[in-house]
């Protein structure tokens, strides 16, 4: 593409909207916004919808306030693209989808095992309990019901419920630290 040059009487034929002016314009900077944004961009649609839109911020500042040197009227349209190409990256950001990120992934996929690997332990833990605390626990917990009620069921009042749910909560913890130190000992490696 050969590289063109910008006069007053150019600038001042796009300001009157002569026809042959801005198809003149739209071609020319349309091939090389192209250009530039293909390697920005990967949607040809929003590559048009920039391309576009500087166009329209390009015509209507020189419509309302002129351009100080019509021989830098591709620097000016450069300017104006590259603007707009940074309101949609700001846009994409805050709208979209995070990039994918395959570190984050194998950390989710980390969290993930870790997370199953707790809650076997839990389910464990919980068995080993005697029936009455893993009621409570599971009533308190899981279910989430009223405490009102669950005194109801266990015929005691709100005090005694306390006690109860301290003594499941001492004994689930010893029982999971327990498993705990059982996973550690058999995951150390043999010297």
């Amino acid at each position: 593409m050969q590289r063109k040059s910008f006069d007053a009487d150019y600038v001042r034929r796009l300001v009157l909207s002569d026809p042959d002016t801005q198809q003149d314009f739209a071609g020319y900077f349309g091939a090389l916004l192209a250009i530039k944004l293909r390697s920005r961009l990967r949607s040809p649609e929003t590559i048009q919808d920039v391309t576009q839109e500087t166009f329209v911020r390009v015509l209507r500042t020189i419509r309302q306030s002129g351009i100080d040197s019509p021989e830098a009227l591709g620097a000016f349209v450069n300017t104006v693209c590259t603007n707009v190409l940074f309101e949609v990256y700001r846009s994409h950001t805050r709208l979209d989808a995070p990039l994918h990120d395959y570190a984050a992934e194998d950390m989710l996929l980390d969290d993930a095992l870790v997370e199953q690997e707790n809650h076997t332990r839990v389910r464990t833990v919980l068995s080993e309990l005697p029936e009455k605390d893993r009621k409570i626990l599971r009533w308190l917990f899981f279910e989430d019901r009223d405490k009102n009620e669950i005194c109801r069921v266990l015929g005691v009042d709100r005090e005694y419920l306390r006690v109860l749910v301290h003594r499941a909560k001492q004994r689930f913890r010893a029982g999971y630290l327990r498993q705990s130190a059982t996973k550690s000992n058999r995951a150390a490696p043999m010297g």
